[in-house]
């Protein structure tokens, strides 16, 4: 038969499992209303489509703690990723996307660096088991 817990330690674990919610959210993004914005505009080939960019922002205030190959261990300022879609504008070839130059919050966010790269729209002119991947799972058509 299975005991409760007493109501004592359990209020104890509710407080620390809500604490552990508390510390994850003072590594989310927080842009401060008006701040200074990047503005990215691609221009993408007819029969190309943008892919999500990865757009990574770092704090020193919050540093991420590494392991070496040798076991010891290291910090280097913590990293925060976000993907963004760029928005086609309209019918147009362009594609653009608004990213905030201070991302805030209790880490004090900085953009660092954005990739963004394309795929095909419709791969399937190439044939019927080809498929869009950026080099991963390539299949030999021979």
């Amino acid at each position: 038969m299975a005991r409760a817990l007493p109501l004592s330690l359990a209020c104890l674990l509710m407080l620390l499992s809500l604490g552990g919610c508390a510390q994850n959210r003072a590594h989310e993004l927080a842009p401060p209303p008006g701040g200074a914005q990047v503005h990215f505009s691609i221009k993408v080939p007819q029969d190309l489509a943008a892919n999500p960019m990865r757009v990574m922002y770092r704090s020193e205030k919050c540093p991420a703690t590494r392991s070496g190959a040798d076991w010891t261990t290291y910090q280097e300022d913590g990293r925060h990723t976000i993907e963004v879609l760029p928005q086609r504008q309209g019918a147009s070839d362009l594609y653009t996307a608004d990213l905030a130059v201070e991302g805030g919050g209790a880490c004090e966010w900085q953009l660092s660096n954005v990739t963004f790269g394309v795929h095909y729209a419709n791969p399937s002119r190439f044939g019927p088991d080809v498929k869009s991947g950026g080099g991963r799972g390539n299949r030999d058509l021979r």
